[in-house]
């Protein structure tokens, strides 16, 4: 299972700051992929309901300067985890 703060998922998907992540979180439209520890927020990277995070936020977030969100697998992308 793969855990990322919100700074670390945003930099996963490629974003370049985790304001849109925060806003979906306030909206309360990725509750079920949010774990609280001591008060800090923590996405989980895996599938919720036969979703991934990536789809989930693909599915919500819509550019029109035709920004695309990683589609992140902890699966297939360790590498990345890595590198953070």
């Amino acid at each position: 299972m793969v855990y990322c703060t919100i700074k670390e998922t945003s930099t996963l998907l490629g974003y370049k700051s985790g304001a849109t992540l925060y806003r979906l979180v306030g909206e309360g439209h990725l509750d079920e992929y949010l774990w609280n520890v001591e008060g800090k927020m923590y996405l989980y990277m895996g599938k919720r309901k036969g979703k991934r995070l990536a789809e989930k936020i693909k599915s919500l977030v819509f550019d029109k300067d035709g920004f695309e969100v990683f589609d992140f697998d902890p699966q297939k992308h360790m590498d990345r985890l890595r590198a953070l």
